[in-house]
């Protein structure tokens, strides 16, 4: 775990030398949307059957994640350059194992996100949103938007590694502005077209978004168990399934 902990420093270190897309990016996006799309959006809170009031505080939870979601292929592209550069052959003179350079990327994602979450939550309290009971559930959120970093970020890991290709991530930027826009983060499922309601509830992102907002302003259906049971589901089961492919890839580029 020593080697993990010190190949983290390093990652922290290179991202504080290319702070744009590793923590830039995950702060401006989000606070762009939120206080643009919430401002111009704002009336549709009035909407009769409209689950959360003022339209801010609906849009939060999905921006939380959003945040999480951006720069998600800077660790990817920076572990295939690793390998690709020589610094992996470098890495078996050390005490340190290959493995503990991909766990150290992993714990880099998770880690990343947490000052940009911190700063999006607390836009989105000045602008209406809130958080029912605050001590416990404020950890709690920042955790989840940790957890979710990680788990969608495997997919970069996977197309990254399966490819063997530094600019493959970063072309899949894209497909977070899907994923938030074919969910409820930006609208109730009632207010959704059928055609669009049908991908939502396929959509693994509309079920984190309730969890978290579930512990922000209630959950729109249910109770709070059964929203957070969901999303933390969720968040296993995507984590679990990029893991199954992401350490055989890594293994095999390696070894290679």
């Amino acid at each position: 775990m020593n080697g993990t902990w010190l190949l983290l420093r390093r990652n922290l270190r290179e991202g504080a030398r290319s702070p744009v897309i590793a923590f830039f990016f995950p702060v401006v996006f989000p606070l762009f949307l939120i206080t643009l799309v919430a401002s111009s959006y704002e009336r549709m809170a009035f909407i009769p059957g409209f689950p959360v009031h003022p339209y801010a505080a609906y849009m939060a939870p999905g921006m939380l994640l959003f945040a999480g979601m951006m720069g998600s292929g800077y660790s990817a592209t920076a572990l295939i350059l690793d390998v690709q550069t020589g610094f992996i052959d470098r890495l078996r003179l050390q005490p340190v194992t290959p493995m503990s350079l991909l766990l150290s990327r992993l714990l880099f994602d998770a880690v990343r996100v947490v000052p940009a979450v911190a700063v999006v939550l607390g836009v989105s309290v000045l602008l209406g949103g809130r958080v029912s009971n605050p001590v416990v559930n404020v950890p709690l959120l920042i955790l989840l938007c940790s957890l979710w970093s990680v788990a969608y970020g495997g997919i970069f890991y996977v197309v990254a590694l399966r490819s063997a290709s530094p600019q493959a991530p970063l072309a899949m930027a894209p497909l977070s502005v899907l994923l938030l826009f074919a969910s409820t983060a930006a609208s109730p499922m009632f207010l959704l077209p059928a055609w669009l309601q049908g991908i939502a509830r396929w959509n693994p992102f509309t079920y984190v978004i309730e969890g978290i907002r579930a512990l922000m302003t209630g959950p729109v259906d249910g109770s709070v168990t059964a929203a957070l049971g969901k999303g933390v589901l969720v968040l296993v089961v995507l984590t679990a399934l990029s893991q199954l492919v992401i350490v055989p890839s890594f293994s095999r580029l390696v070894d290679d």
